[in-house]
């Protein structure tokens, strides 16, 4: 991976170009059908709603990739709501992946491969007959403007625990957050999507071995964002029993430079009249103008690497939308959200990530650089923020900058959302820590990766974005151990397992402790992370420049061991 493609990676996983009193409940869903999986047979064929598939058969799993689970969005389907996918006759060829959503490359130009028939299903089973297996599916990262399902491998995942995992292509960028007024579905075109997936599986996880009544959603960074707005969705009901949010929740939030040098604060969410009000400026930029009705037949019929000319990145969705009627932070504070149990957590060390990018590119963060990116993102407050992460000679100023940036941006958001949580589900919390795992960007001497953002990938799935990473014998240790927790917890609700340590959910009331998951003896172990990471600093430092506060901290209670934090419960 060149320095620009990770610098895009980077900012594209990282990063913006990254009703009232309603109480939901999963409860109540369709009469699933229980007993023994159909399951693909040993040839890889499988019969789902739209006809046959013909997938591979490989090292103990059934793959079938490319499926088709809605109408491709293209022509008048170009920002509307997802269509049911057609019907073919014949065995349909699966062994295949389909091409990515649309996005933009290492270069800034529109990456080549893509395209806006994007919205397909990988699916991966075991290859044998048994008692029906839970469904696991996955949300790619690339904060809501880029990525594909096609970057993991599960294989190890399904083979040795006895599961069916299904990765999902949505919408993304322009294609799945823009919206002028009157389109249907405006702004949530990706949200949209992940939940017709989710439908489809629940309809035809049979076929592959999977119970339909057992289905847990789960995503890492902008998929674990996506992951969390969907259980605040009241369109959500009905379709998922379990959740997994890694690196990415309702809540996270940052100030100026906090997500990349130079973007400006801001979340993943943002009002539907303000998309509007962007997406019509952008379709000015394309020459399209007018009624409504005039603006989307004329956006419809621009060839889609014009679109992408809108110069606007559209990474954020919209809020007081059918698909999410509220702010997604506020819904968690309200108790608004489904009823399922979740799994949520962070890696130690987020940011290192974005500070060892910076230092590749010629920008390192040294002492007087510091200095400027945090009164740059606290103004007033930032010598509160630099004496609570001081640089000194043991602690060079990129790894103070990443420790501030990782608990403000990622884990003190990701606690926060666990809290909210706890109040009416059971939460389990995790912090992945090993300071040695392979670093899904490239390294830099100057800032050693670390537990950074997306390194957790390599523990859970073969391959994520690349080669196989080479792990030693204690991180395959832990990679077992992990893949252990997370599909007990889709299988049950719960992670723990007679011979591995216990993982303690949390308490209703908003405390517990996270489980930190590194190699070696003793590495398994619960640890207060909110004190760790300065959560109570956090809850009184005060406004950020340049945009949102309210995110950070819900009205909820956070509570360290040796520390108490505590949030006001409204």
């Amino acid at each position: 991976m060149d320095l620009r493609s990770a610098s895009r990676r980077l900012s594209a996983l990282l990063s913006l170009a990254l009703a009232a009193g309603l109480t939901l409940s999963c409860s109540g869903g369709p009469p699933w059908p229980a007993g023994e999986g159909r399951g693909p047979v040993a040839d890889g064929r499988a019969t789902v709603a739209q006809g046959e598939l013909r997938g591979t058969v490989h090292d103990g799993t059934a793959v079938f990739r490319g499926v088709p689970y809605a109408a491709p969005p293209t022509g008048q389907r170009r920002w509307a709501p997802p269509a049911p996918a057609a019907r073919w006759t014949g065995a349909r060829d699966a062994t295949r992946h389909a091409p990515p959503c649309p996005q933009l490359g290492g270069d800034g130009k529109p990456a080549p491969g893509t395209s806006e028939d994007c919205l397909h299903l990988n699916i991966t089973a075991p290859a044998r007959p048994g008692p029906v297996k839970p469904v696991m599916v996955w949300l790619h990262g690339g904060g809501f403007n880029s990525g594909t399902g096609n970057d993991y491998d599960p294989t190890g995942m399904v083979r040795d625990r006895d599961v069916v995992v299904v990765s999902v292509d949505f919408r993304i960028g322009v294609f799945g957050n823009f919206g002028v007024r009157g389109m249907k579905g405006a702004g949530t075109f990706g949200v949209l999507d992940e939940q017709a997936a989710l439908r489809w599986v629940r309809a035809n996880a049979a076929a592959f071995g999977g119970d339909p009544r057992n289905v847990t959603v789960f995503g890492e960074s902008g998929g674990g964002v996506g992951t969390c707005g969907l259980l605040t969705s009241p369109a959500s009901e009905g379709l998922f029993d379990k959740a997994i949010m890694q690196s990415g929740s309702c809540m996270l939030d940052w100030p100026d430079g906090g997500f990349g040098f130079g973007i400006p604060a801001g979340s993943f969410w943002r009002p539907l009249d303000r998309v509007t009000k962007d997406s019509t400026k952008a379709a000015a930029r394309l020459g399209c103008e007018g009624s409504p009705e005039r603006l989307t037949r004329c956006l419809r019929a621009l060839p889609a690497k014009k679109v992408f000319g809108s110069g606007a990145g559209f990474s954020t969705a919209a809020t007081g939308t059918p698909a999410l009627p509220e702010n997604p932070a506020d819904a968690l504070r309200a108790g608004r959200y489904l009823r399922v149990p979740t799994l949520s957590g962070h890696t130690r060390d987020e940011a290192r990530a974005i500070a060892g990018v910076a230092d590749l590119l010629g920008d390192p963060i040294t002492g007087p650089r510091y200095e400027e990116l945090a009164r740059d993102a606290f103004g007033d407050g930032a010598d509160k923020v630099l004496a609570t992460y001081p640089a000194s000679k043991s602690v060079p100023p990129a790894l103070a900058w990443s420790a501030m940036d990782s608990d403000r941006v990622f884990i003190c958001p990701q606690l926060a959302t666990t809290a909210a949580l706890a109040a009416h589900s059971p939460v389990y919390a995790f912090e992945f820590a090993d300071p040695e795992a392979p670093s899904y960007e490239p390294p830099s001497p100057a800032v050693p990766p670390g537990a950074s953002h997306a390194s957790d990938l390599n523990y859970l799935f073969d391959h994520a974005g690349g080669q196989p990473a080479r792990l030693t014998a204690k991180q395959r240790e832990l990679k077992k151990s992990m893949i252990g927790y997370w599909t007990r917890f889709a299988r049950t609700g719960d992670p723990n397992g007679p011979d591995a340590p216990a993982w303690r959910p949390w308490h209703r009331n908003g405390t517990g402790t996270s489980l930190s998951l590194a190699p070696g003896p003793g590495g398994i172990h619960p640890t207060d992370a909110a004190t760790e990471h300065h959560c109570d600093f956090w809850r009184h430092a005060g406004p950020v420049r340049g945009g949102p506060t309210g995110q950070l901290l819900p009205p909820a209670t956070l509570a360290g061991n040796s520390a108490p934090t505590t949030f006001e419960v409204l």
